[in-house]
């Protein structure tokens, strides 16, 4: 492009620099010997000077008011409907992944501890927006202390372990999932701690079910190892491969 295309193609843009930008003093003394370009740069600032003249008509009384208190209604229920379809995503996975079990556990303890960490988990999941960090610590503890309350010594059981961390995953997955979908096409993009934190929940949901489905599910070594490590790889994994898509609005804190 030469110096002519550029003026000329710029110039509405060189007219809105202040009087003593470099890149508009080099314009103008183009233009000095350039009728054209003298011609478009001249054009551009009358327009700019127009449009500074030009005055914004007065906003009807109480208009910012409204705007604010719309906009403010539209992020509750955006919030409430995160947090209601990511504690039922929680909820789902883990009803689905004890049905589906090739075997349950008889024991009440067992089912006791199930359900108090199912439940931890969809409030994490509900509170994940608005308290990520705190609610990825507490899903890391739930799972920490189911482990230590239940576990016994024994081995580690890899094998099995591999479809105990799938399982916790895919748990997260599935709350992640509903959190994005709860948001799509709002104002708002869910942000990465927050989904960071729902991912977690989801875990410790499936870490719930897998109290009663797990056939190892006294191990201390296997407990901590990928039932509490799947809370962990899945709030890590959550975090570092979450990207807020370029179409959405603004990103929540």
């Amino acid at each position: 492009m030469t110096p002519c295309e550029r003026i000329r193609a710029e110039a509405p843009l060189l007219a809105a620099l202040p009087p003593d930008d470099p890149e508009r003093e080099a314009a103008r003394s183009h233009a000095s010997g350039c009728p054209d370009c003298a011609r478009a740069l001249h054009e551009a600032e009358r327009l700019q000077a127009l449009l500074s003249e030009a005055e914004a008509p007065p906003l009807p009384a109480g208009a910012l008011e409204r705007a604010s208190l719309a906009i403010s209604a539209e992020l509750r229920h955006e919030g409430r409907l995160r947090a209601l379809m990511s504690a039922a995503a929680a909820a789902g996975s883990f009803v689905a992944i004890a049905a589906l079990a090739r075997a349950r556990s008889q024991a009440f303890v067992d089912w006791a501890l199930a359900v108090a960490l199912c439940a931890a988990a969809l409030l994490l999941a509900a509170a994940a927006r608005r308290r990520p960090l705190l609610a990825a610590g507490a899903a890391l503890a739930a799972a920490a202390a189911g482990a230590v309350l239940l576990g016994s010594p024994g081995d580690l059981f890899p094998s099995t372990g591999v479809e105990c961390l799938a399982t916790e995953l895919a748990s997260a997955a599935a709350v992640v999932g509903a959190a994005w979908l709860a948001l799509r096409g709002g104002t708002t993009s869910p942000a990465r701690s927050a989904m960071a934190a729902a991912a977690a929940a989801g875990a410790l949901a499936g870490d719930a079910a897998l109290q009663v489905a797990c056939p190892v599910r006294a191990a201390m070594p296997h407990l901590l190892a990928f039932h509490v490590g799947g809370v962990v790889v899945a709030a890590g994994g959550a975090g570092l491969l979450w990207r807020r898509p370029l179409a959405a609005g603004a990103e929540e804190a």
